[in-house]
C-alpha cells in the first residue's frame, strides 16, 4: 500500500491563491483531455444517482439506528475510494 501524505514536503499546507491555481490546473487538464473528462463526469453522475438511492434506503431505517448506519455506509464508501483511487495496486511496478 502506498504511503499517503496530506501535504507536500517542504511546502506550506495552504498558500494564497492555491485554490484558484488548482481550479485552473484542473480546467487545463480537462481541456487537454476532453473525452476522458466527459467519461469521468458521466461516471460521477452515475455515482451521484447511486448515492441518492443509498440515501433513500437509509431513510427506511428506524430513526434511532439511521445515524449509525449512515456513518458505516460513509466509512465503507470512503474506504472503497481509498482502495480504488488512491492506493497503488499491490502488483504495480512488478516485472511481468
Amino acid at each position: 500500500m502506498a504511503q499517503k501524505s496530506s501535504k507536500v514536503e517542504g511546502k506550506d499546507e495552504f498558500s494564497p491563491g492555491m485554490v484558484t491555481r488548482i481550479f485552473d490546473r484542473v480546467r487545463q487538464v480537462k481541456m487537454k483531455f476532453p473525452e476522458l473528462a466527459r467519461r469521468v463526469d458521466s461516471q460521477e453522475a452515475k455515482i451521484r444517482d447511486c448515492m441518492m438511492t443509498i440515501r433513500d434506503t437509509l431513510d427506511d431505517f428506524p430513526t434511532e439506528e439511521r445515524e449509525l448506519i449512515t456513518v458505516l455506509v460513509i466509512n465503507g464508501i470512503h474506504k472503497m475510494c481509498d482502495e480504488i483511487l488512491i492506493d497503488e495496486p499491490e502488483d504495480e511496478g512488478a516485472d511481468v
